[in-house]
């Protein structure tokens, strides 16, 4: 134990004459295969410090034991008197989990005015790095920055970085500042370490204007106006994400050093995000200028200059305004989801140069499949294109809409937006798959416009191609008609068709048949109900079908379709069409028809039957071209009844004829069920005479939709976040106040609000309903307790201040109240808010003897947010001698 002791003490001594003094760093990653990583280590320590660091210890956070690192490269950076240490070794992990790999150092340098209020020397210096590994997630390859954590700032000057972060994955980013961790990669505690913006400037409390703060998503830095001399360690985290999932994190510790001087800095103009085809080059100018006139490098950050076919940012000349041109020949290889962040910095050249950043996207688009072609294949529609230029295309989407729409996508337009009326039909796999067969529900008579999309691995879609055409061939059978003709549980429909006019009686000999197929509702149609006989001549088939008074009309509607055999073989199949299924909505005085439709055909007009109780048949009472309709002015609780004949065409030149159908039959009676528009509330309280007083609005005078309002609902709730309870039903659509005396209750505190209701309405199950409107504004009103004692009482018998009584007592629920002798006895104690003590000793019943007592008190009070407590505490002084006169 001894020789443990000494070896440490040794350690400690000799770290302390040796320190390293690190001022900033991170570890980063990437994937070599399976579960081995390659992990880089970056440290950024004082060249002029005594001791070095050869080796590092490491922790990989897989209870693989202790380790260490070798260090491979120094860099130094003279300028800054520090050097950078690279370290680099493999590790493989056991299997799938979350690790955090952790670097300690014993020493930071001296004198970081936000960790420890400067006493930073002895200090551990640390740096951690998350890593996920799944077998559902792809292996990731860490960020790395590409911008130095040694940073100059001024006094009062705004201080801006960017860390210039490149993730070659293309996971998205996600920025923090943390607190800046210790021994065993624990972040440091508040207080101990503290923001820069935190840090006095020299005796006065920090600046409000002091801020410091991180963009999350640029993961830019901006420092507002430090206001003191000196050394600052910040550190931040950089998060990775792949579709939602986090991937890892960077915790990357990084210096600044603030000083006077005479300078401000430059600036950039702005920079727009932006656009680029892949396989073009996209160039634009940054241009920066300096208000001291002194020389501007401008600097470019991101992955764009690090891939194989890196950007360039070229300047001509440092005097400003400064410009420099951006250039990135763009491949394919470049085509991803998420945008290219890239960080421009100007930086002026005074002996504490300063900055202005500005960070842009550029996203690199795949070229639009080229040359779609659709053509009409029977009842289907074929398509064809060229492959994507791209070879890491993976597919493609493929989108249809009826009519052509001529979309024209612009620059970062990638897709087929919804607002083209495209709607996505299917996804083929693979580059060269570039053909499609659309055989789903291909609309006779109208061009079926299509456009297709290349897709890639991460999400990423090309532009959308050109748009192509083309209308199916009349050959295949044409319903015209699916009419109801008797609304019935077991009712009568009609279905009929039409012969296709263009079958190659070749390829499709007879003899001949049709079936029809239905399904109840919108389903498409799988049930054979009916087999035509056979015919060798085509034309002499049977095209109309009835079934027998068994098809329930009355409460759903029915789909068919139509197929074609040739010879016994599957030639031909129709559109699905539906029949029109009416629904009735009653209201107040009125009833609203909607109805829907799933029909190959366009339906252009409606006409509206009804049949009131007076009437002796259906008269039409409207024609409309849309669907649905609102059929107003009508007597509640009388039956009417409605259908609608619907017209329509394939408004095509091989089948043009105007198509009639007719829904069902359908009752039903309007009735109240819409409530009165909400008041809105008023009041008006006094906390100390307890009373309140509520007025509201009369909605039959304020809203044009309410003219029935018989009486009003008051509701009441203790508290803010309490359920509201009806505490009074008020008739008259006048009686719009609300007086209440709160004396007895001893507090006023609560919200209330108050709703309308209308006359009572009698519904369809003979039951009768007031509609009651949704809730008023709430108004609410808070206690303002009082609670006082006197400080002398006699309790002598003559009547007069004989017993201890506290005043005010206002908005008082319960107490815990004590009174206690000079020797610190209890004497008294009760929980009756009025405590009404004689003097009487709790234990003995005797009055106690003359003197001053203490007492101390919780009481409690309703407030709006619940009960809270008051403490009060004092001394109170008791002549008991009837001789004592205090007149």
């Amino acid at each position: 134990m001894k020789r443990f002791f000494l070896f440490s003490f040794f350690v400690a001594f000799s770290l302390q004459i040796s320190a390293t003094h690190n001022r900033a760093g991170e570890i980063t990653y990437r994937h070599i295969s399976g579960n081995t990583y390659e992990f880089t280590v970056y440290t950024y320590t004082k060249s002029t410090a005594p001791a070095d660091r050869p080796f590092l210890p490491i922790n990989w956070g897989d209870a693989s034991g202790p380790d260490s690192l070798e260090r491979a490269e120094i860099n130094l950076i003279p300028d800054r008197d520090a050097q950078e240490n690279i370290y680099i070794k493999e590790h493989t992990f056991p299997g799938s989990g979350e690790y955090q790999v952790c670097i300690t150092d014993p020493n930071r340098n001296g004198g970081i005015l936000n960790i420890d209020n400067g006493n930073s020397l002895f200090v551990v210096f640390a740096i951690q790095t998350t890593i996920r590994i799944s077998a559902a997630i792809e292996p990731n390859n860490s960020v790395f920055f590409t911008n130095l954590p040694l940073q100059d700032a001024c006094l009062f000057q705004p201080w801006v970085f960017n860390p210039g972060a490149v993730d070659i994955d293309g996971d998205s980013l996600s920025y923090r500042l943390v607190n800046s961790m210790g021994s065993g990669c624990v972040s440091f505690e508040d207080g101990f370490y503290v923001f820069p913006d935190q840090v006095d400037a020299l005796g006065f409390s920090p600046d409000p204007t002091n801020n410091i703060n991180m963009d999350p998503i640029t993961g830019t830095i901006l420092w507002q106006s430090p206001q003191r001399v000196g050394e600052y360690n910040i550190a931040f985290v950089v998060e990775e994400w792949r579709n939602g999932i986090k991937l890892g994190e960077i915790m990357r510790d990084m210096q600044i050093l603030v000083d006077v001087c005479n300078n401000t800095p430059p600036e950039i103009g702005a920079l727009p995000d932006t656009c680029v085809e892949a396989g073009t080059e996209i160039n634009f100018l940054v241009t920066a200028d300096d208000p001291e006139n002194q020389n501007v490098t401008l600097n470019g950050y991101g992955l764009p200059f690090e891939v194989s076919n890196a950007a360039t940012l070229i300047q001509e000349g440092l005097m400003p305004p400064v410009e420099a041109e951006f250039s990135w020949k763009t491949e394919c290889e470049n085509v991803r989801l998420a945008p290219y962040q890239v960080t421009f910095q100007a930086t002026d050249n005074d002996p504490v140069p300063l900055v202005d950043i500005v960070t842009m996207n550029i996203t690199v688009v795949a070229p639009a499949p080229e040359n779609l072609l659709a053509e009409a294949v029977g009842s289907s529609i074929q398509l064809s294109w060229e492959p994507s230029i791209c070879d890491e295309a993976i597919g493609y989407k493929i989108y249809r809409r009826i009519g052509p729409f001529g979309f024209e996508p612009s620059a970062c337009e990638t897709g087929v937006p919804e607002y083209t009326g495209f709607t996505l039909i299917d996804t083929t796999l693979g580059l060269n798959t570039t053909s499609f067969l659309d055989d789903d529900e291909v609309l006779f008579g109208r061009q079926n416009c299509y456009m297709v999309v290349a897709c890639f691995p991460d999400g990423a879609e090309s532009y959308a191609s050109n748009e192509s055409c083309a209308e199916i061939l009349f050959g295949l059978p044409i319903i015209k008609k699916n009419s109801i003709g008797i609304t019935d549980a077991a009712g009568i429909d009609t279905v009929s068709w039409r012969n296709p006019i263009d079958l190659d009686l070749d390829v499709f000999p007879g003899p001949y048949q049709y079936k029809v197929l239905r399904s109840q509702g919108y389903n498409s149609a799988d049930e054979i109900i009916y087999e035509t006989p056979t015919e060798n001549d085509l034309q002499d088939l049977e095209t109309t079908f009835t079934p027998p008074p068994f098809t329930n009309t009355e409460d759903t509607a029915h789909t068919y379709r139509i197929e074609l055999f040739s010879n016994g073989a599957f030639a031909a199949r129709s559109n699905l069409a539906s029949s029109i299924f009416l629904e009735l909505i009653p209201n107040d005085n009125r009833i609203e028809l909607k109805w829907r439709e799933e029909t190959p055909w366009l339906n252009f007009e409606y006409d509206i039957f009804r049949r009131g109780e007076n009437d002796l048949d259906f008269i039409q009472i409207a024609t409309i071209d849309t669907l649905g309709f609102l059929d107003t002015g009508l007597q509640n609780n009388e039956d009417y009844c409605y259908f609608i004949v619907a017209k329509g065409s394939y408004f095509s030149d091989l089948e043009n004829d105007t198509l009639i159908n007719y829904s069902q039959r359908i009752c039903s009676a309007p009735f109240d069920r819409n409530p009165p528009c909400p008041p809105e509330l008023f009041g008006d309280a006094d906390c100390v005479e307890m009373f309140t007083d509520l007025e509201w609005t009369n909605p039959n005078v304020v809203c044009d939709d309410t003219d029935d309002v018989s009486g009003y609902n008051v509701y009441f709730k203790p508290t803010v976040n309490g359920e509201f309870v009806l505490i009074e039903s008020i008739e008259g659509e006048f009686s719009t106040e609300l007086f209440q005396d709160l004396i007895e209750e001893n507090s006023i505190s609560g919200c209330y609000a108050v709703t309308a209701l209308d006359s009572l309405n009698l519904w369809p199950d003979g039951s009768l309903v007031r509609n009651e409107s949704d809730f008023s504004n709430e108004v609410c009103f808070d206690n303002c307790p009082a609670y006082a004692f006197p400080n002398v009482f006699t309790p002598n018998g003559d009547g007069r201040n004989d017993i201890l009584l506290p005043f005010p007592v206002r908005a008082i629920d319960s107490v815990e109240f004590s009174i206690f002798n000079r020797w610190g006895g209890l004497v008294f104690e009760t929980t009756d808010p009025r405590i009404r003590w004689g003097g009487e000793n709790k234990d003995s019943g005797e009055l106690v003897s003359d003197g001053t007592y203490f007492y101390v008190c919780r009481a409690f009070t309703r407030r709006l947010t619940g009960i809270e407590s008051i403490e009060i505490s004092g001394y109170v002084t008791i002549f008991a001698d009837e001789s004592t006169n205090f007149e």
